[in-house]
């Protein structure tokens, strides 16, 4: 008797999970596999927040072994000026997606709307999640999380996470002291208040920040950035999509470089006070987490010359160079050597449109080029 009612109960069991699921959203495992019940699927795309109109594309992926798509696909739209979409996902069945935002986006430096259109893509579970978020973390993932899937037999999940500490490590980015936070590229939101999303910003920056065209937008080749991001995007992510390292593409070593210590000198409070205020008018913000000391650290590091501080204040020093970017440096009358020095963000007045001082809470040292 009690071996009849075992076999009874367990033959019972999918079908009493599958009755108590939720109809709105939720998933139920079937023979290993996990099936899901969604109304519809929503987040941010953003590089600045893509414009309302661009396209969103969900693509349903068959499993987590292969990572082929079934042929069913969701299209949606950015339906508002947040960057922010809607996709209905009533039909979809499996819990592995990817996911493509196309569209024209807002510069951060400039607060103009791109020239030419973007597209970024997302690899995501969402049995775990409604909301996906679509940035230059998930694009930047998305390769190396295939690569690990497909060639080295992992887990979407454990792939990730090995992906995310990979990039975060190739911008100097120590993720220890984000304790307890999830760090998903798809949970970060340049219009956030957390560590990790101080870190997006600082790596989108950074990335926009490479061509001095995209960051004045007053220039006849204003119309190619996104062009030229999407190259530098695309090289950055074959670099790290089998080692996880990015040290072959020369961008690192070249214009991020010179990026670093062009946003590090004078003009560098003015540059991060009109980002932030920015990012603060997109999403109706009154503050913006502290950005500034991942890139302070990502040229530290990436240059050699180590971190700055009130105890080496004045203290001078070198470039850790190769030969050939000392030389371009050399030729175009430009110095490789930088000086202790601190900076604040400058307090920006809203009715007399211009600047009114320096906030002395947000002082930060860096290496100013001499």
């Amino acid at each position: 008797m009690q071996k009849r009612f075992h076999f009874i109960l367990n033959a019972l069991l999918p079908f009493l999970f599958v009755a108590c699921g939720d109809t709105n959203s939720g998933s139920n495992t079937e023979l290993g596999k996990t099936t899901i019940s969604l109304d519809s699927i929503t987040g941010y795309s953003q590089k600045g927040p893509f414009i309302k109109g661009s396209d969103i594309l969900v693509y349903e992926l068959q499993d987590e072994k292969k990572l082929k798509q079934t042929g069913s696909s969701f299209a949606g739209k950015i339906i508002d000026e947040k960057g922010r979409y809607r996709i209905n996902a009533r039909d979809l069945k499996n819990q592995y997606v990817y996911l493509q935002t196309s569209g024209y986006f807002l510069n951060e430096f400039t607060n103009k709307s791109s020239e030419k259109t973007l597209s970024l893509e997302a690899i995501t579970d969402v049995s775990k999640r409604e909301q996906v978020n679509i940035n230059l973390l998930t694009h930047l993932e998305y390769h190396r999380v295939v690569y690990l899937v497909t060639q080295e037999k992992m887990s979407i999940n454990e792939a990730k996470k090995r992906a995310q500490h990979d990039i975060f490590e190739a911008f100097y980015i120590d993720t220890t002291s984000f304790k307890n936070l999830d760090i998903s590229p798809e949970n970060l939101n340049i219009g956030g208040n957390t560590e990790g999303d101080a870190a997006l910003i600082a790596i989108t920056i950074l990335m926009m920040g490479s061509y001095e065209d995209c960051v004045k937008g007053d220039r006849e080749e204003y119309d190619r950035c996104s062009a030229l991001l999407t190259d530098l995007l695309t090289s950055i992510s074959t670099d790290l999509e089998k080692d996880g390292k990015w040290d072959s593409s020369p961008e690192k070593s070249d214009y991020l470089y010179w990026l670093s210590h062009e946003l590090l000198q004078g003009a560098a409070p003015d540059i991060f006070s009109k980002i932030r205020r920015n990012i603060m008018n997109w999403y109706t913000l009154d503050s913006v987490p502290n950005f500034e000391k991942y890139i302070v650290n990502f040229f530290e590091k990436a240059s050699g010359l180590g971190h700055c501080d009130s105890s080496i204040e004045g203290e001078e020093k070198e470039m850790d160079l190769d030969p050939e970017y000392k030389q371009m440096l050399i030729k175009n009358n430009k110095s490789f050597k930088f000086k202790c020095m601190q900076q604040y963000i400058q307090v920006y007045d809203e009715k007399e449109h211009s600047y009114t001082g320096h906030d002395s809470a947000t002082g930060w040292w860096y290496w100013n080029q001499i």
